[in-house]
């Protein structure tokens, strides 16, 4: 299916390209300044660390990692959410057995310490306000060889439209089993079949066409991928998902790092989405495509980022299994309606150290154009968004991670159920050892 601006793909493909030729060696993956959690475009091999002789007991770990999340919308004229909860995960991971078996488990909570009824809707906990816990994580992993296994039971994954999408109190969890190897660089790969998510806000696992809105059916997923990252740093990646009778998903993408001078870089990024309905179309018949472009700026404690995509007018990209993939997807929206074409402007700066810790902070501006009649019409908006990070390095505060976001959101108010709303949340997250 064509895409409704053809000179806004040429655009995307030039920007991608159209930068110094100089590879660099690849930024650290730990650099999270700029950390969007509501976008994830990296495809992530399962995680099967490097053979390890240990203890199975002796080297096992026990981690709490509280959290506590403050959130208010506060909107136009629809109602607004607000919510505050205290809660987090408690993990525990048991060493190697044999160095082939691992075993993980992770228990979840999100406790009610503000909440008014009429204020529902901020996703920190099950509808109607409601506190609630669950064992999100019980798997198994299986090494084969070196860093090849494979992870059985309830787990997160990291990868395009499947995933975590921990921007609440509880991330996404899965039921299903997954082979692939840990792999910094070089090629890495992963496959496997999930029955069952456990969405954000809820401690129920239900069946991943039944998550994609196919109410009392039972289909599972299936999904293929492979990634590679060469040494001087760049990265193609690509992965296939399947929700059996229900819809195919088609993620890739290839990302490029440049020196301009010393102290001074660009990175190009460009990614495709295509979807349709397949099989039995349990949610319906569509065909739908996305393409995105980002190109980053980075000289000494400052980053600017300049990004664009579009996607078709037949229909939005869906996303029922979390982690959206545009480089857009910024606190609130994702930019990935039916016929919106969309525009990014952003900006951070790294502080560095700011009392006992390091400080950070990144602005990014989206505008969304979309059709103004017809099926896909939908208002126009832009998103403003502002983030602080404050993260901790000294002495009982070590691993304090304080973050504080602030999205207003600017619809098109001659378009009918518009509705402008400010976004304002506070986040504190830590983690110590228990064993």
């Amino acid at each position: 299916m064509a895409t409704r601006n053809p000179l806004l793909v040429a655009w995307l493909l030039s920007s991608a390209v159209a930068v110094p030729a100089t590879a660099f060696a690849q930024q650290q993956a730990g650099d999270e300044r700029d950390h969007e959690p509501n976008q994830q475009s990296d495809v992530n091999p399962i995680d099967t660390p490097d053979t390890h002789k240990g203890d199975f007991l002796g080297d096992s770990s026990l981690v709490l990692k509280p959290r506590t999340y403050y959130l208010d919308r506060d909107r136009d004229t629809k109602a607004d959410s607000v919510g505050w909860a205290l809660g987090g995960a408690l993990e525990y991971k048991s060493g190697w057995f044999n160095d082939w078996l691992r075993f993980n488990a992770t228990a979840y909570t999100s406790q009610k310490l503000y909440g008014p009824d009429d204020k529902d809707g901020t996703g920190l906990f099950k509808p109607g306000q409601e506190s609630f816990s669950v064992l999100g994580e019980a798997n198994v992993t299986i090494r084969f060889a070196e860093n090849h296994g494979m992870r059985i039971g309830r787990q997160r994954f990291e990868l395009p439209y499947l995933g975590s999408h921990d921007i609440r109190m509880v991330p996404n969890t899965f039921e299903g089993v997954a082979i692939g190897n840990t792999s910094p660089t070089g090629f890495g790969y992963m496959a496997g079949y999930v029955d069952k998510i456990k969405g954000k806000s809820d401690d129920d696992f239900i069946s991943m066409s039944e998550a994609a809105g196919a109410a009392g059916t039972d289909e599972g997923l299936g999904f293929a991928g492979a990634r590679y990252i060469s040494d001087a740093g760049t990265t193609v990646g690509a992965i296939y998902q399947r929700t059996f009778d229900t819809f195919d998903t088609v993620f890739a993408k290839v990302e490029h790092p440049f020196e301009i001078v010393k102290g001074s870089s660009i990175r190009a990024n460009l990614q495709y989405t295509g979807q349709q309905s397949s099989g039995d179309e349990l949610i319906g018949a569509f065909d739908t495509q996305m393409w995105a472009a980002k190109v980053e700026l980075k000289h000494g404690p400052f980053a600017w980022r300049f990004g664009a995509s579009t996607t078709d007018e037949d229909h939005g990209i869906i996303k029922p299994f979390g982690n959206p993939a545009n480089y857009l997807s910024i606190i609130v929206d994702d930019f990935d309606r039916a016929g919106e074409d969309a525009y990014m402007l952003g900006f951070s700066m790294d502080f560095g150290r700011v009392g006992p810790g390091d400080m950070s902070v990144f602005t990014n501006i989206v505008h969304g154009d979309t059709p103004e009649s017809g099926p896909a019409a939908s208002a126009d908006e832009t998103e403003y968004d502002l983030t602080l990070d404050w993260r901790l390095k000294e002495g009982w505060s070590e691993r304090v991670w304080v973050r504080m976001r602030a999205a207003y959101v600017d619809q098109d108010d001659n378009f009918a159920g518009a509705d402008d709303f400010l976004d304002f949340r506070v986040i504190v997250n830590y983690d110590f050892n228990l064993l």
